[in-house]
Formats: structure tokens, sequence, C-alpha cells
């Protein structure tokens, strides 16, 4: 009886236990497909969410990996756009060509397609962005299927090919900014002084197909001994001008000014010496009145280099003021054998609206203040805004050798307007073709 009693026990143990494992494998059977379930609920939800980027689509969904894919799909959507010639032609104004502003769009535009770019795009990266409740893999594998991210090497090379062409955009409008003053734009036409000039104009038209003519300037050359000796008024060479911009020659303008004179035969003569001037080739004189500041600073060493000579008419009661020369700077410009001193009156008053007295001490104290300063004679008076009458000349034929007015046209040595020298003004706004055409 006993044995029967341990023997029922023991078969309802071993059915207790294997109902508990029965029980507990259908459980995890039951987890496990909820698990399965939600796997790929979750893996449908992602890739319903992501599959804009399988299709290289951008999303307004707001979570980091999106933003992530939006990024990429945003970058290849900008590499369809590349093309140097539309670039090219959306910078090129020929009716304003702002080298500054062009350079600038050059730089952004190669910075916008820097190809450092590419180092955003890779795995690593774009794990650090998916948390726990996100199917990396399919993420990942959304990722890997991109057409962008499996041709991203191609790409790369598309985009330094374009860079590479953009800086050679760039070393073009380089050349023009640097050599603008060899070169005129006008209605379309460039207008070259040299040779050079014109090999990189027609290399950037050709490259870009450009709608721009290229023409040789025609120079006008003065005869020599038929058309009289210029006398070129100067007053300022300074690049940004104070008071009456016209009257303030561009550096770079005046250089190139000089330069011509210097090549091409001219014979620069002081005006005190004008009588003489059928001697020279070519004679021309130079002369700057007011005595500022630019013209030590500026106008001076420029004189020097290509070794010209120049008169410096100075204002004697103005000088060691804000913007005129100093007595030092004077005297060293005097010193030189390229500078010739002269009068512009004590106060640079119009002098024919003067009193005789008034005109007499203008014209006497100029002279004596300037002569004690340089030690030397000052024998040429310019008149002040060009005002003079009968009253101004007989007093300044008692002082001086010359007088220079305002008055436009050039001087025959053989007939002298002693007292009243003609003038020719060299305006701000006159390129190199409309500055020798002016004489």
């Amino acid at each position: 009886m006993k044995k029967k009693k341990w023997l029922f026990i023991g078969i309802g143990i071993i059915l207790l236990i294997g109902l508990g494992v029965s029980f507990y494998s259908y459980h995890n059977y039951l987890k496990e497909q909820d698990r399965i379930k939600k796997q790929l609920k979750l893996e449908e939800d992602t890739t319903l969410k992501y599959q804009y980027f399988a299709k290289n689509e951008t999303s307004e969904e707001s979570d980091k990996i999106s933003l992530y894919f939006n990024k990429i799909i945003d970058e290849e959507n900008k590499d369809k756009n590349i093309n140097i010639n539309t670039f090219v032609s959306n910078n090129i104004n020929l009716d304003n060509l702002n080298y500054d502003d062009i350079i600038k769009n050059i730089d952004n535009e190669i910075n916008n397609y820097n190809t450092d770019i590419f180092n955003n795009f890779n795995e690593q990266e774009l794990n650090k962005l998916i948390n726990s409740s996100v199917d990396k893999d399919t993420v990942i594998n959304i990722y890997k299927n991109n057409d962008y991210i499996k041709n991203i090497g191609n790409y790369k090379e598309k985009r330094n090919d374009y860079i590479k062409s953009l800086n050679e955009f760039k070393s073009y409008i380089e050349f023009l900014k640097e050599n603008k003053d060899k070169y005129t734009l006008k209605n379309k036409t460039f207008i070259y002084k040299n040779d050079d000039v014109k090999k990189r104009l027609e290399e950037f038209k050709n490259k870009y197909n450009l709608d721009f003519e290229i023409k040789k300037e025609e120079i006008v050359e003065q005869k020599e001994g038929t058309s009289g000796v210029p006398i070129l008024c100067y007053h300022g060479v300074l690049d940004v001008p104070w008071g009456q911009a016209s009257l303030f020659v561009k550096v770079n303008e005046f250089e190139a000014q000089m330069k011509y004179l210097s090549e091409n035969g001219y014979t620069t003569i002081f005006a005190s010496d004008i009588k003489n001037a059928n001697k020279y080739k070519k004679p021309i004189v130079i002369t700057f009145d007011d005595g500022y500041k630019d013209v030590y600073t500026n106008a001076f060493p420029i004189l020097k280099k290509y070794n010209l000579k120049a008169n410096v008419y100075m204002i004697s009661g103005w000088i060691n003021g804000d913007v005129y020369m100093t007595e030092e700077m004077t005297k060293e410009m005097a010193n030189s054998p390229l500078i010739e001193i002269g009068s512009h009156t004590v106060n640079h008053k119009a002098l024919a609206t003067l009193s005789d007295s008034e005109i007499e001490t203008e014209l006497k104290d100029s002279k004596s203040t300037l002569e004690k300063m340089v030690n030397k004679n000052i024998d040429v008076i310019a008149y002040p805004t060009g005002s003079y009458d009968s009253r101004v000349l007989n007093i300044a034929e008692k002082y001086y050798k010359y007088g220079l007015s305002t008055n436009r046209g050039k001087e025959n040595p053989n007939n002298l307007n002693t007292y009243k020298l003609n003038r020719i003004y060299v305006y701000r706004s006159y390129n190199l073709n409309q500055f020798i055409n002016a004489f």
C-alpha cells in the first residue's frame, strides 16, 4: 500500500514538473513571438519613418537622425547644381565689374562645397545619433543603400574638380583686378594696353564663352614741335579724396601717367625754363597747386622712380597745416633736382577780388617766406583759382618771371603768355587714354 502511495506521488511530481516546463516553454514562446512581432513592427515603423531617405527625399521629421539624413539629401541636391559656366555667367556683370564682390562670391562658393563635409557622413557618426529605441541595423542599412552614400567617392571627386575650376576662375578675376590700369571696359568691350592682358582676356572669354569684345587701345601721340608745350595741372594724389574729389588723382593712375611719359620720350622741364622748351625732345611741364602732404608722400616717390621733374606751388601761410606739407617736407623737395618750388600766394585768395595793396602783400610776402625757407629764388606764381586781372599781372611782373593761369591750352615757347601761361587740368576721372588725349 505504501509502495502504491509513493508511486502516485512520484507520478504527480513528474506531471507537475512536466506541466511547469510546458508552461514555461509556452510562456517563452509567446514572449518570443511578441518580441518578433515587436521587432517586425519596429523594423516596419523604422523603415517607414526613414523611407524618404532611401528614396533620396527629405522629411519634416525633427529627430536627429532625420536631420542628419536631410543634410545628406541637401548635399546631393546641391551637387546636382554644380556648373562652373553657370556660376561664372551669374557673377559676371560687364556693365559693372566689381572684382572684390566676385572674389568674395567665389570664396563663399568654395567654402560651400568644401569636401571636408563628407567626413560627417559615416556610420560612426550615425551610431552616435541612434538610441536604443530605434532599430540600428535598419537605419544603417537604409544609410548604406542611399545612392549618395554609395557613390560618395565620385561626388567628392566632382566637388574637387569644381573647386579647382572656381580657383581657376578666381585667378582670372585677380589678374583683372591687379592689372586694371592696363585696360578699360566700356560697352562690353575690353580695351587693352598690352599683349599680356590681351592673352588673358582671350583665355577668359573662350574658356567661359563670355560675350565681350577685345580691342587694342588706340593711342594718339603728340606730334613734336607742332602743338606747343603742355603744362599739366595737378593738385593732390590720393586714393581716398577729401574736399573736391575731382582734384585728387588716384595713386595708381598717377603712376601710370608718369610711366607713360617716361616710356614715351617726354622730357619734363621746370616752368621757369619754359622759354627754352624748344631745346628739349617732347617737353612737358608737371605742376601741383596748393602743396598738399600727399604730393610729398605719394607723388614725390613716383617722380623719383621715373626721374621726372615737377613744380610745386605752395601756399606759404598754410605750410604745416593738417593736410599741407610741413616746412621740412618743403625743404626736402626743394633740395631735390627734380622739384622746383613756386608761390601760390600767402592765403589762397582770389587775387582779382583784392585791393592793390592786398594783391601786393599776397605776392610779395609769399615769395619772401618761401625764398628764406628753401634758400632758392622763387620765380613762378600760380594764381589761386586762376583769378587775375591787369592789376595782378602788373604786380606779378615786379616779383616773378612767370605767372600760371588755369586757362586751358598749351604754350608756344616762341610766343609765351608770360604772366598768364595756359595749363591743362588732369582730373581724377581720367583713364590713361583720356590723360594722353588731354594734351
